[in-house]
């Protein structure tokens, strides 16, 4: 009886360590969980359908996150995204892509403020704290 156990409990310890992807704590259906992926980024908010959907945090393995809201599986409404090493965007989001008014602020101090579409400024007029700053690359 101890062997099928131990046997029982070996095999259920495999299958949880070698899972990819999976709820860990809460509701990932409908409510409030914690999902992490496969490729080693999680999501924390709210589910719809199995869907993110309502506001949530998500982190990337890379370090990256985004702080908002959320639509089927996409950021969608108002949302924060900050880069590991690079800026933050604070602003509108359709689709997965920045969209509407937005601010990003380069790590240099530069910023822009303004209407995005299809994750591009439109009318780029970047403010810089000093004129001695190098014009800021928008690579994101």
């Amino acid at each position: 009886m101890e062997r099928i156990t131990l046997i029982t409990l070996l095999f259920i310890a495999g299958f949880t360590f070698n899972s990819n992807a999976q709820c860990v704590k809460g509701n990932c259906y409908n409510g409030s969980g914690t999902w992490q992926f496969a490729n080693g980024d999680k999501y924390e908010g709210q589910w719809v359908d199995s869907k993110m959907h309502g506001k949530g945090k998500y982190e990337f393995k890379n370090g990256d996150r985004y702080n908002g809201d959320f639509h089927n599986n996409k950021r969608d409404g108002s949302g924060t995204y900050v880069w590991k090493d690079k800026g933050i965007y604070i602003g509108q989001w359709k689709d997965d892509k920045r969209e509407g008014q937005g601010t990003f602020k380069w790590t240099n101090s530069a910023t822009y403020t303004g209407f995005w579409r299809d994750d591009q400024i439109i009318n780029m007029d970047v403010n810089t704290v000093t004129d001695t700053q190098e014009r800021p690359t928008f690579g994101n």
